[in-house]
């Protein structure tokens, strides 16, 4: 995930070209960090460090660990803490980049920093991106303290992330009292509160919601495309119902609707958080109490 953030600023910048992100993305995929590049990214290890215990492994049948241990460089709680790191994605892609002679550990370092600035990131905010744990992600992009809405719009992307795909990335949301679309699918919850959620974009970013969820391949955004999207919103919206009952308050989902090519408007605030799928932007769309009218 966060070779979709840095990586999209990296070429954004022209700091690497689109073959070399595509290359990077997929060896990062595959791959499991190194030890030693973790301790430098950590900050445990100096690169002269790491490069020495590299050259100690060629002598002696050790790993790099026991060998930095043995240097007394590294504590054996240390250790274990970079051990659990080497699946990190972040960690990833920084040794892809490495080991492609794409970017150096300072070239890198030296483009967070600006990538922090450039997004006003603050260092925690910069840590949750490079920890991958999407529960500390939502909230850079989603003011996640708003009642209900936060609520409905973090659900609503980790059902995106458990059943379309786990590697999708977030944009910053607004408020709006007006949305134009292409297409859009959509669902009222009414009761205790009154609740719209909806996706909507172009017809090929949808397809993108619609072909994962059902397991079939969408080639246009049909009828049967938006069913699919409408039963992924019904599903979403199944287990928001459940777990706002299980708190006491109650409502019912009205059946799911698509529409296109129209200007969908509200008397209050319409939430509207970006969420790029395989490249295509889908908006989702949170309003809550207030009506709404498409038209």
């Amino acid at each position: 995930m966060f070779g979709l953030y840095f990586g999209g600023y990296l070429l954004e910048r022209n700091i690497i070209s689109q073959s070399q992100l595509e290359d990077v993305m997929a060896r990062h995929h595959s791959s499991r960090a190194k030890l030693g590049l973790i301790a430098v990214a950590e900050k445990l290890l100096t690169a002269k460090q790491a490069d020495e215990l590299n050259e100690l492994q060629k002598l002696k049948d050790s790993r790099f660990g026991d060998l930095a241990i043995e240097k007394g460089y590294l504590t054996k709680e240390e250790v274990n803490h970079l051990l659990n790191l080497q699946g990190n994605s972040y960690l990833k892609f920084i040794q892809s980049l490495t080991e492609m002679n794409i970017m150096t550990m300072d070239q890198i370092e030296s483009a967070l920093d600006d990538y922090r600035k450039d997004n006003n990131f603050s260092d925690a905010e910069l840590d949750a991106l490079k920890s991958g744990d999407i529960d500390r992600i939502i909230p850079i992009f989603v003011d996640t303290d708003l009642p209900f809405v936060g609520e409905a719009i973090t659900l609503a992307i980790k059902n995106i992330i458990r059943f379309i795909n786990n590697n999708i990335k977030l944009k910053k949301s607004y408020r709006v009292k007006e949305y134009n679309f292409p297409s859009i699918a959509y669902q009222q919850m009414i009761g205790s509160h009154e609740l719209y959620v909806c996706f909507a974009g172009e017809d090929e970013a949808l397809l993108n919601i619609a072909s994962p969820f059902a397991k079939e391949e969408f080639v246009k955004m049909d009828e049967d495309a938006f069913d699919s999207i409408c039963e992924f919103i019904n599903c979403n919206n199944g287990l928001y119902a459940s777990k706002l009952s299980e708190e006491d308050i109650h409502i019912d989902m009205t059946p799911p609707k698509f529409d296109q090519n129209k200007t969908l408007t509200s008397d209050g605030d319409i939430y509207i958080v970006p969420i790029v799928i395989d490249g295509k932007q889908i908006d989702l769309l949170v309003v809550l109490d207030h009506k709404v009218e498409i038209n």
